[in-house]
């Protein structure tokens, strides 16, 4: 495990170990997860920030578009 050096404001100091007391854990376990979270966050945001690109990019993909109007010309022909 890495050990890492933290400065964190008083406040957040105080309200970290006051959080963390009444769930029951350390003021460091508490850190720990809050930064999984939002590592998570991130994580899924980037996610998505590049399927909107990814979606974007096919709208104006002339190739793409015209594979979708056969597709759908394909599934409302009548069998």
């Amino acid at each position: 495990m890495t050990v890492i050096s933290l400065k964190l404001p008083d406040d957040l100091a105080r309200e970290s170990k006051s959080i963390a007391d009444s769930i029951g854990i350390s003021r460091i376990e508490l850190i720990r997860r809050a930064l999984r979270h939002e590592l998570n966050e991130v994580k899924s945001r980037l996610e998505r920030e590049a399927m909107a690109h990814a979606l974007e990019v096919m709208r104006h993909d002339p190739a793409y578009n015209q594979e979708s109007e056969e597709l759908d010309k394909g599934l409302n022909s009548e069998l």
